[in-house]
């Protein structure tokens, strides 16, 4: 078990393989998938996302019954009382990415208890790759080959080298300042999920979302795992990332990445 949730091995274990399920099956609806705006051109959403939606949450409201699932594609459901158990899903994150067919998407779940995350997972169809774990659990990584290994913590930022940084593309246009920064290298990345991996696999440093337009789905499952590794998670002006169920947004900043992050972005991005 997890020293932050009850989950067993085996609770951890289903996930995990329905993670890599609904996986499989995005990578086999992707051809001729088809799409639809949400709320306007860059907000779309596919057969793949519903399908993969009701995969996940209908598996998983069936093994834990009395807590409440909310996944990104079903947001009528109430996210119950602030003590509840609550599972977050977001079926594909980073859907232009899946429609592009780069692997740069994933799927994702969290578990968020008194609104904390306590454990998450992240599947990349594109590498085979499950990503796991929560704070008390550590961090672990798999494949259906290769059994699973658990990342160990990575050391400090050199706060006078090079910053690996992750941040999108329209923070970056809306802040361009952030490219005249120096030392500064941007990486490429697409799910967020993903993104914790690179720095988990140490190709980047750190994550920053500064437009502050997440939704809770978008980061319980990968700031779960990001805490279970001993990374930094905060904002520029807090410590901590809020999860104030009932509400499904996430308005704050976001800095996730190797200790010392918080300290480097507050000085050197907090004018933003």
């Amino acid at each position: 078990m997890t020293q932050s949730s009850d989950l067993t091995d085996g609770d951890i274990a289903y996930v995990c393989n329905l993670a890599i399920q609904a996986g499989e099956l995005a990578a086999r609806m992707r051809e001729g998938v088809q799409v639809r705006e949400k709320t306007g051109p860059h907000d779309l959403v596919t057969e793949a996302d519903c399908e993969l939606s009701r995969l996940l949450s209908e598996s998983i409201q069936s093994r834990f019954v009395k807590d409440t699932v909310v996944s990104e594609e079903d947001t009528q459901q109430s996210t119950g009382s602030a003590s509840a158990k609550t599972w977050l899903i977001d079926p594909i994150d980073g859907t232009d990415n899946y429609l592009r067919n780069d692997g740069q998407y994933s799927v994702m779940v969290g578990l968020i208890i008194d609104q904390m995350p306590v454990f998450g997972w992240v599947y990349a169809p594109a590498s085979g790759i499950s990503y796991f774990g929560g704070p008390g659990y550590g961090a672990w990584k798999s494949t259906a080959s290769q059994a699973r290994q658990r990342y160990e913590r990575l050391p400090s930022l050199d706060l006078n080298g090079t910053k690996r940084v992750m941040m999108g593309f329209r923070d970056r246009k809306s802040h361009p300042w952030v490219l005249d920064l120096p030392n500064v290298q941007f990486v490429k990345s697409g799910s967020i999920g993903l993104k914790i991996a690179r720095i988990l696999d140490n190709e980047a440093d750190m994550f920053v979302h500064l437009s502050g337009k997440l939704k809770v789905w978008d980061t319980a499952g990968p700031v779960a795992i990001a805490l279970g590794a001993g990374l930094e998670v905060g904002q520029l002006v807090a410590d901590g990332l809020p999860f104030n169920l009932p509400s499904l947004e996430q308005r704050s900043t976001v800095v996730i990445g190797r200790a010392n992050c918080l300290s480097w972005c507050r000085r050197h991005l907090l004018h933003s």
